[in-house]
């Protein structure tokens, strides 16, 4: 005949099925989150979430039709400068740890990009429908945006934002997509507010929940299914 479990440890056995039971409703509510925002996020290319797909072939400028000025100096040290076209004007585009500016290269003068200076690059550079506002967006960024420094947000009829930095470069394209993904980015990380840190203490507890909810239910199903000794 079959040993019977004694009180003590069928006692034991029930309390460790109820721990992992309800351990695994709220590792099961953060699995379904998981999975939710983890299908979202793999259902579309990246290219797509990020707007590249928006962005404009622009035509290359021959700067050689125009008279340079020479770059004027700084008083800083210059990181990065490069000679680029735009809006059909060639400009010397400057950075300095997090600063960026323009120099108009035909008069040597800093080019301030204003409204409609963004309102133009961004229609010249990126796929928008209009009409087209423009809005100056100082720091702190908005959460869309997560990069210092002041800039133009440009908003098309379809809520398309495109963000023009103080160097005239496109900072960001933000579709109603993007921050569909970027909330399920969120969710997946449990960092809903900030959406960036991937090492936070309720993070690191629900992994070791999965953990715990995991191993239990080996153990249970080794002490259900194990071989048991027979008595004659």
């Amino acid at each position: 005949m079959t040993v019977q479990m004694a009180p003590r440890r069928r006692f034991t056995v029930r309390l460790f099925h109820k721990i992992h039971l309800w351990i695994g409703v709220v590792v099961g509510i953060q699995l379904l989150l998981w999975t939710a925002s983890g299908l979202l996020m793999t259902s579309f290319a990246i290219e797509e979430v990020r707007g590249t797909t928006l962005r404009r072939d622009v035509p290359a400028v021959d700067l050689r039709a125009f008279r340079l000025a020479p770059m004027p100096r700084s008083d800083r040290p210059i990181e990065r400068a490069e000679l680029i076209a735009l809006l059909g004007r060639p400009a010397y585009r400057m950075a300095a740890g997090e600063r960026r500016w323009l120099i108009d290269a035909r008069d040597g003068q800093n080019w301030t990009i204003g409204r409609g200076d963004a309102l133009a690059i961004a229609g010249n550079e990126v796929k928008l429908r209009p009409p087209l506002v423009a809005m100056p967006v100082a720091d702190p960024p908005p959460l869309e945006l997560r990069r210092p420094g002041a800039a133009w947000r440009v908003d098309d009829a379809d809520g398309t934002h495109v963000y023009i930095g103080t160097a005239g470069e496109v900072m960001a394209v933000r579709t109603d997509l993007w921050r569909w993904f970027d909330f399920a980015w969120g969710l997946h990380i449990l960092d809903p507010l900030g959406r960036e840190d991937t090492h936070h203490p309720f993070l690191i507890a629900s992994a070791a929940l999965s953990l715990v909810s995991v191993s239990s239910g080996f153990v249970l199903l080794w002490v259900r299914f194990r071989p048991r000794r027979r008595r004659a």
